[in-house]
């Protein structure tokens, strides 16, 4: 009966096999973090330039440009009845209501001597943000 010994060739070649897949598995690992990573710095960057562009329609609200009208025509929005909405793709660009990824909306409440408005950015159906903003404006022509 004939024995065989495993060679040292033979334990090297599965060892180093072996710390190939090791180091493969790891590998990938490695890449799906970064690809997450990845497309959770771009979605931040996203909500980050949105919510700057929020503000800046809130600036124009304050500044007495506190009716719907007046603020679809300065930014260009969608205006329907007490609401303005502005769409965007994931890339921020803007498209259509049936195409949007984000979208910016402003509801005007002016029922009462102080005009309130409500900025709110959503991505899909989930609210990412939302603040108010008030202005008052005085008969004579000055206000805060």
């Amino acid at each position: 009966m004939t024995v065989y010994k495993p060679t040292s060739s033979r334990s090297f070649f599965l060892e180093l096999v072996l710390d190939i897949l090791v180091f493969t598995v790891c590998a990938l690992i490695c890449l799906q973090v970064f690809a997450q990573a990845h497309i959770e710095s771009s979605r931040s960057a996203a909500q980050s330039q949105l919510g700057i562009e929020a503000e800046r329609i809130a600036e124009y609200f304050k500044a007495g440009n506190s009716d719907t009208k007046s603020l679809a025509a300065l930014l260009d929005g969608d205006r329907d009845g007490d609401t303005l909405s502005w769409y965007y793709n994931r890339d921020l660009e803007p498209v259509g209501s049936d195409e949007a990824f984000y979208v910016l909306a402003c509801r005007i409440d002016a029922s009462h001597a102080v005009k309130v408005a409500r900025i709110t950015l959503m991505e899909g159906t989930q609210k990412l943000m939302e603040f108010e903003v008030s202005s008052y404006r005085l008969s004579g022509g000055g206000g805060t």
